[in-house]
């Protein structure tokens, strides 16, 4: 695979569409939300905390969906993000935070950056592994409520109306790559063919 085939893998749209993957899967635990829980009973102090079972992967899952469309923006933005045949280090991140903060066009950035700190302990520890890296790091899971999802699809919403208008018009990466992407149908929860 030489640089130009690695570019047309890791282009803006193919984020994008692996944004929606990671979504429409979120979509499908959160349709099962309230049907279980989990308890769990500290032996220290006796209480006992109950938890949706579907929290953490609708959690992690929601998560990676912001992950991947945050990028998307980022490639689209300055070509050496993927360039020379290899992802930027400054990709090779899961802190939602730091990566939205290198992007000029997230819409909505202060109040972006208000959800997404809320998705980013989870993404970067307790999401994916029981514990964090050490004491200081680790904590109890937060829950995916009904009051965060809303919150969540409005935000992948705005991120996608706003990538897909920019992908529409026009995409120019390294190595000559460049072009429009027509783009309709159900995405990241909006319909782009009935979109005004």
């Amino acid at each position: 695979m030489d640089n130009s085939d690695f570019v047309y893998h890791a282009n803006p749209h193919s984020w994008f569409l692996v944004a929606d993957d990671l979504h429409s899967q979120a979509e499908k635990i959160m349709n099962s939300y309230g049907t279980g829980s989990l308890s769990r009973k500290d032996y220290r102090t006796g209480q006992i905390e109950n938890w949706d079972n579907t929290s953490r992967f609708a959690f992690l899952l929601a998560s990676f969906a912001l992950e991947n469309i945050i990028k998307a923006f980022l490639i689209y933005e300055p070509t050496d993000w993927i360039s020379n045949g290899t992802l930027s280090r400054k990709l090779r991140t899961h802190n939602l935070k730091s990566l939205a903060e290198n992007s000029s066009l997230l819409p909505y950035k202060e109040r972006s950056l208000k959800i997404l700190s809320e998705f980013n302990e989870g993404n970067e520890y307790w999401a994916r592994y029981p514990c964090g890296l050490n004491k200081d790091s680790t904590a109890d899971p937060s829950k995916m409520t009904e009051k965060l999802w809303s919150r969540y699809r409005w935000l992948i919403g705005s991120f996608a109306k706003r990538l897909v208008n920019l992908l529409r018009k026009y995409w120019k990466g390294p190595y000559g790559f460049h072009g429009k992407f027509e783009i309709g149908g159900r995405f990241l929860g909006v319909d782009f063919d009935n979109l005004a």
